[in-house]
């Protein structure tokens, strides 16, 4: 959308009237939360990465609410969550509190809309040993909520769980159980959940604190990407010379250097097999698949 000069939309506004929305309670002051500008549409079905636009949908809101009477720009930033759902966030002058009441206007632009969710910091835990025959349905998140606030007195997740297990794992008949991202409303139930365990399926859980990372972190125990050694169930892999062993296991035979490179190392990438190179080398060629991965992902939400 162009930016007319005169006109903070670029497009000519016109005066609220009667039949029009009421102007939000504007938030006042420079000291408040990002959260609480920021709202996240939450939709029937997963958008594709491949087929979103966070110019267009930014546009198209703010279009319909300039239609609907409100002046000036109400979307500042449009962002696709993991979760496959749309995150809005406002301008200085609105909030996610008006977003929430003219929920029926934003409807009128995404269909598969099911319900708006305002900002808030969620305090998640990744729980171990989920049996996934169990739980690997369609109800299965459902369950694990059930689960929680049956047997763990006092917690309450919030959002919906998902696995942290790949669904290829899951599905292959070769794993008993899994792991899950689970999320609280605050660092007190986060706490409990993680000192306490929580009881799930009859068992008692191994919980910690989920710590979420890029596609391109490095484990290492595994030297794999795109998780850590906290969550890592591979085998152990040397990022040095790709030896069944943790890189702090290293240990030089000849000079006894531990942990570290030396001057008799025979390199080799446990990734992408390249003798010239350590796993953890930007020349790597599975760590350079995986940044260009991401770059177009988020070239495509642009």
């Amino acid at each position: 959308m162009s930016r007319n000069k005169g006109s903070s939309t670029g497009i000519k506004t016109k005066k609220p009237n009667s039949s029009t929305r009421d102007q939000p309670n504007r938030l006042k002051g420079p000291s408040k939360l990002a959260l609480s500008r920021r709202c996240t549409l939450l939709q029937a079905h997963r958008v594709q990465a491949s087929s979103f636009s966070a110019l267009s949908i930014c546009n198209l809101l703010n279009l319909v609410f300039n239609k609907n009477g409100i002046q000036g720009l109400v979307v500042s930033t449009v962002s696709l969550s993991i979760r496959g759902n749309i995150v809005v966030n406002t301008t200085p002058e609105f909030n996610s509190e008006f977003l929430l009441q003219n929920e029926t206007i934003i409807k009128g632009v995404f269909p598969f809309l099911t319900s708006l969710k305002k900002g808030e910091s969620w305090y998640k835990v990744a729980i171990h040993g989920i049996p996934i025959r169990d739980f690997n349905t369609e109800e299965g998140m459902d369950l694990i909520i059930s689960e929680i606030k049956t047997f763990n007195k006092g917690l309450s997740p919030i959002g919906r769980p998902y696995w942290a297990t790949k669904k290829e794992y899951r599905d292959s008949g070769n794993l008993n159980s899994g792991t899950i991202i689970v999320a609280f409303p605050n660092e007190e139930q986060q706490r409990r959940a993680i000192s306490n365990r929580l009881y799930i399926a009859g068992i008692s859980t191994r919980v910690v604190k989920f710590i979420a990372t890029s596609s391109t972190a490095q484990c290492n125990k595994c030297a794999g990407f795109g998780h850590s050694e906290l969550l890592c169930k591979r085998e152990p892999k040397c990022i040095l010379c790709a030896e069944n062993h943790m890189i702090s296991n290293h240990n030089c035979s000849i000079c006894k250097k531990k942990g570290a490179k030396c001057s008799h190392l025979v390199i080799k990438c446990t990734n992408c097999q390249n003798t010239t190179h350590s796993a953890n080398s930007k020349l790597c060629e599975v760590y350079l698949a995986i940044k260009n991965k991401t770059t177009n992902t988020l070239n495509n939400e642009l």
